[in-house]
Parts: C-alpha cells; sequence; structure tokens
C-alpha cells in the first residue's frame, strides 16, 4: 500500500521555496513548515502536477480555522502594491496553502506557537 504525498510542489514553486530558504533560513514557524514542505513535497513538472494542487498563481478558497471562506490569489512576493485577494508563500498562511489538494487541510504551527487550520475548499484556476 502507497502513501498518497500529502504536498505536491512544481520545479519552479520547489525551487522558489529553495531560494527563499537559502537567502533568509529562519528558526521560527514560517522557516520550520518551509523545510517540512521541501522535504515532504512531491516534485512534479508542471503538467504532471494533478489539476487540483495549489501553485503559484493558483486562484484557491480556502478557510482557517473552520472561518469564512475567502478566495485569493497566491503569488511568490509580498508588496503593498498588491491587492488584499493575494496571499504570499512568503507568508505563513500562503507557504501553508501551496502544494495542498483541494478537500485538504493542513495544521499549521504560528508565530505564537499555536496551531491553525488551513483547508482548501477548491482551485478556481
Amino acid at each position: 500500500m502507497s502513501k498518497r504525498p500529502q504536498c505536491y510542489l512544481t520545479t519552479k514553486d520547489h525551487a522558489i521555496l529553495r531560494e527563499i530558504l537559502d537567502q533568509a533560513p529562519r528558526d521560527n514557524a514560517y522557516g520550520r513548515l518551509l523545510k517540512r514542505k521541501l522535504a515532504q513535497a512531491e516534485i512534479c513538472s508542471a503538467r504532471n502536477v494533478p489539476d487540483d494542487v495549489v501553485t503559484i498563481n493558483s486562484r484557491v478558497t480556502f478557510c482557517v480555522d473552520a472561518g469564512v471562506p475567502r478566495t485569493a490569489n497566491v503569488v511568490r512576493n509580498e508588496s503593498q502594491d498588491f491587492p488584499n485577494y493575494t496571499v504570499s508563500v512568503e507568508s505563513l498562511l500562503g507557504l501553508g496553502l501551496l502544494g495542498l489538494r483541494a478537500g485538504r487541510a493542513i495544521a499549521v504551527e504560528t508565530e505564537t506557537g499555536g496551531l491553525q487550520k488551513i483547508n482548501v475548499i477548491r482551485l478556481d484556476f
């Protein structure tokens, strides 16, 4: 019986996360999640990644801690120029979403030591 991966990354998304780690290694909740994603992800070419996986540039509907669903575009960099409907993979929320399939959830450690559950409802594109 094979175990299905919990996280899928495109080769490009994997390279971006490696770059983020190499530029600013951190020993905090973000850094630990980043290392976990890199270590546990199945790496796929963009054309072979399952259609329901959150990648950079995906538009995804999700909820945090069973709250109100929200839709956002997953982007690489945080910027004040981005509208509020974007989530950067340089944030805990964006990194938590990246690589998850629709219908899956992840428990993410917060910077204050608690846990928050991020649930991917669907991909909009």
